[in-house]
């Protein structure tokens, strides 16, 4: 017999009528053969994220089930619901009847282009973290290690910025140029890698001033990050820590790489935080300009 594992879905309508597309998804959910149980949220309501202007708000939602659905099994599962609620996908993050979102099966912890657990942005989005929060605060990230409730409150308190890390020798320029038009972004400019404490010294003192010379409710994205010097000098890591110390952390960390899927990825994680966890992350792929632009464009908002 197969064990029951426990796995967080998300749900969001802003269409027709959003709480009652959501009832009608739990309920389908509910009903499925390999569902043992289920634990739902609080419904709330969050204005969109990163898709085209104009939408109406959305109603969120978070549900806990037990099931001996495998990971493919259940989004399998999803999809057809979604499906047969209406759910038509035209547009990326456009306006939709019904969105289910497989955000952890157990602890697995996988990447490919059909599913990637846990949720690449749960950790990044309150209209999720806060649901989740209601059913399992003390619950831990299966990649991160923090409890959800410590996630919540670091999209609270983080700087509102984030560094940005190459693990790849392609350029984001295109995208960056894009971003410039926004007036809820602000680039700063890509800096040397430090070789010595003196340099890393350098690196901060333009990271506080970034930081310290534009208004809170400017999302500011830079295109460096201190801590990328570890991976050719684990020796700073001592100093990292202590010039880190008197800022604010950064909201994410942003790895821009042309292998999103790689399997090693995780390897660069543990070279730039080897002591502790500092900040969540977003592998973005850098090949796909509007899609990374998208992207970027979204974390201005989807903290609040």
């Amino acid at each position: 017999m197969t064990d029951s594992k426990k796995s967080l879905l998300s749900l969001g309508s802003n269409m027709g009528n959003p709480q009652k597309n959501i009832r009608l998804a739990v309920q389908k959910i509910a009903g499925l053969d390999g569902v043992q149980a289920l634990r739902e949220s609080r419904y709330r309501k969050s204005m969109p994220v990163g898709g085209p202007s104009a939408q109406a708000e959305f109603v969120n939602a978070a549900i806990e089930v037990s099931t001996t659905l495998d990971p493919q099994e259940l989004l399998s599962a999803i999809i057809k619901i979604e499906q047969e609620l209406g759910r038509e996908r035209k547009q990326r993050w456009a306006e939709r009847i019904i969105d289910i979102d497989i955000l952890t099966w157990d602890q697995n912890i996988q990447s490919s282009p059909n599913l990637t657990l846990p949720h690449p942005r749960m950790s990044l989005r309150r209209f999720v973290l806060e649901p989740v929060c209601d059913l399992v605060p003390l619950g831990r990230h299966p990649e991160t290690g923090w409890t959800y409730a410590r996630h919540l409150e670091h999209l609270t308190y983080a700087g509102n910025y984030a560094v940005t890390l190459h693990n790849t020798n392609q350029s984001a320029a295109e995208a960056y140029l894009r971003l410039s038009q926004n007036d809820n972004v602000l680039v700063a400019q890509s800096l040397p890698l430090a070789r010595s404490v003196t340099e890393l010294g350098r690196v901060f003192g333009r990271l506080k001033h970034w930081i310290s010379h534009y208004e809170q409710d400017v999302f500011l994205l830079c295109d460096f990050a201190p801590r990328e010097c570890l991976i050719q000098h684990p020796e700073l890591a001592a100093e990292v820590a202590t010039q880190e110390s008197s800022l604010p952390l950064p909201r994410l960390l942003v790895f821009l790489t042309d292998n999103i899927h790689n399997e090693h990825r995780h390897q660069f994680i543990t070279r730039i935080m080897p002591d502790e966890i500092i900040a969540p992350w977003l592998f973005l792929d850098i090949n796909d300009t509007d899609r990374l632009h998208q992207e970027l464009e979204a974390l201005a908002s989807c903290h609040l």
